[in-house]
Order: C-alpha cells, then structure tokens, then sequence
C-alpha cells in the first residue's frame, strides 16, 4: 500500500494517482493537517517492539504496517482541534503532534520520496548544495558569497562591476494588498547597493550574474531524469529568472542533456539521500552548463504539462515498484 502525504489541494496528487489507478496500485492520501483535530494515530509496542501502527480517519482505518512506499509533496502541519482555546495547550498540543509524527516517519522502513521528511532537512540548503555540486564535477557561477557582512557585499559589487544577482536561501512570501508576493532571484542594481548595510540582519546569497543561452530545469526521478529547456531569454519578464512566467514568449521543450550532466543530476539527487529532486542549470554562449539549485520537492506539473515528458508516471512506477518488491519478498519468504 501505497501513503501520500499532502494538502488537499495539491493539484501534483491526482496526476501521479491516476497513473496508480492505471497499475492498480493500492493507495491512501492522507494529509497530516488532520491531525489531531479529525484524525487519530496509535503506535502499539510489546517486548519485542512495534506491534501496531494504525490511523483512523473518517470511518477509514488504516494499517500503517502494510505501507511500503511513502509519498512526501506537501503536507500540512499539525491542526490542534478548535476546542482548545488556550494558546499555551495549543502550543503544546502542536509541538506533541508534530515531535510524534516525526518519530512515527522515522520507524516506518520503507521506501520515501523523496525521502524521510527529518532526512530531507538539506535538501533545502542552497549553501550546502553548491559546495555538494561542485564536488561532484558541476560548473557553478565562478563568483558566488553567501554573507550578512555588509563590507562583503561592497567588495563583491566592485568585484564583479555590479553584474550580480541576489537569493534568499529559503523562499519567502509575502502579502501586499490581498495579493501573495514572492521573493525570486534579483538582479542587484545600483540603488540597491545604497542600502547594503541592511545585508547584516540576515545570510543572502549573492553571485556573479551568469548569461543564459537558455535555462533548464531537471527532474530527477529515482535514475530517470526529465530535462526541459526554457527560452527565458525570449521575453523581459523571464530573462533574470523564468518563475516570473511569460509562457507566451519564453517556451518550453523537452531537451536532451548530455550524458554526463545527467548522469550528475543522479548523483547530486542521491547524495543528498533523496531519490527525487528538480534541478535548475543554465546553458551559457559558450556551451557549458551551470549549477543553480536543486529543490528537493520541487514543481513539476507545468513541465509534464507544458512538454509532455511522463514525470507523473515515472514517480508513479517509483511507488509501485517498492510495492512490487516487498510482495516478491513476501513470496520468497513463503516459499
């Protein structure tokens, strides 16, 4: 049996369980915002350890024990029953939630994607994930810093002649006038270095500008690897970073890496300890492909979408293949 943790209105599920409905894989989407307020969990132990692990939810009650692959997209977060009102059981009641959940995550052994949800912590870690990269083999942006010193800055911006972008290692989004904002790759200008002394109240990643034939971004399905080519430099709104959308003017095609990027893109993904992860790398005038970031649970529906590529299916077969091989266990055992 197949477990999907994720929110409710996670358009990414239906494509991936509609593909499972096709294999006749057995599946539960749970999503863990149910829990505790309309969801319950037990874990039993005896001498020799668990014995038990069940949820109940609605009038469903699922066997944990029988799950042999788990889906991780993006679940929610714990939500305490509206019945308490103090703010200090809340707290408390949240915090119990989510440090029981990642205890049970933790003894379930079976196959994840993209991995554990305490396995993924660097997964995020864009610090972390360039020096990765580039142990690897893979080109990165030749001038990058990662700093909250002011003086840092002013000698990078005369560095590189102020052809410098900016990131913030986590997103971050934002509500103006009833509408969400969020925080893309920026190219610095000049009157953003007037107010460089406000580097120093947090970490920004800040790198040499990089020139872009065309970006691409790599969706690593356990050994599969799905490319697509984005023509960002096709329109304004997308030349500095293509998350700003102009699917108008900046295309997107499926695209055939060469075999050692590819072959990179695994490696990367697995030395991270996740069997899934969306890569972004940018094809430079002079033919060589630099490492941006990898997310380990990145969007991917608009690539499937928007080229065709079977992303959907291939985690799909991900999922039902760790079914396949604990029923051949099972047989093996019984035989």
């Amino acid at each position: 049996m197949i477990l999907i943790l994720s929110h409710r209105d996670d358009c990414h599920i239906s494509l991936v369980t509609e593909k499972l409905d096709g294999l006749g894989a057995e599946y539960v989407w749970f999503d863990p915002a149910d829990f505790p307020a309309n969801a319950s969990i037990t874990v039993a132990f005896d001498r020799r350890g668990i014995n038990r692990r069940l949820l109940r939810t609605g009038d469903r009650v699922i066997d944990l024990d029988r799950v042999t692959a788990v889906w991780v997209r993006r679940p929610g977060q714990p939500k305490v029953a509206d019945q308490i009102t103090d703010q200090d059981q809340r707290r408390w009641a949240s915090l119990e939630c989510r440090e029981f959940l990642e205890g049970l995550w933790q003894t379930m052994d079976c196959q994840w994607i993209p991995a554990r949800p305490r396995d993924t912590h660097f997964g995020y870690n864009k610090t972390y994930h360039l020096g990765l990269a580039a142990s690897l083999g893979f080109l990165i942006p030749d001038h990058t810093v990662v700093t909250n010193d002011p003086d840092e800055f002013v000698g990078f911006y005369a560095e590189t002649g102020g052809q410098m972008v900016s990131k913030v290692s986590c997103p971050l989004s934002t509500e103006r006038d009833g509408e969400l904002h969020h925080t893309f790759t920026h190219v610095v200008r000049r009157r953003d270095a007037v107010s460089y002394r406000s580097v120093r109240f947090a970490p920004i990643i800040f790198q040499e500008y990089v020139p872009k034939v065309l970006e691409l971004r790599v969706t690593v399905v356990g050994s599969r690897v799905f490319a697509a080519a984005i023509d960002s430099q096709a329109s304004l709104m997308t030349r500095d970073d293509w998350r700003h959308y102009d699917n108008d003017r900046a295309t997107y095609l499926e695209y055939e890496l060469p075999r050692d990027i590819g072959l990179r893109c695994v490696r990367l993904t697995q030395a991270l300890g996740l069997c899934f992860g969306t890569i972004d790398l940018v094809l430079t005038p002079q033919g060589e492909y630099v490492f941006l970031e990898i997310n380990a649970n990145g969007q991917w529906g608009w690539v499937e979408a928007l080229t065709g590529m079977p992303i959907a299916g291939a985690i799909a077969q991900l999922l039902v293949s760790a079914s396949v091989c604990e029923q051949e266990v099972n047989h093996a055992a019984s035989v």
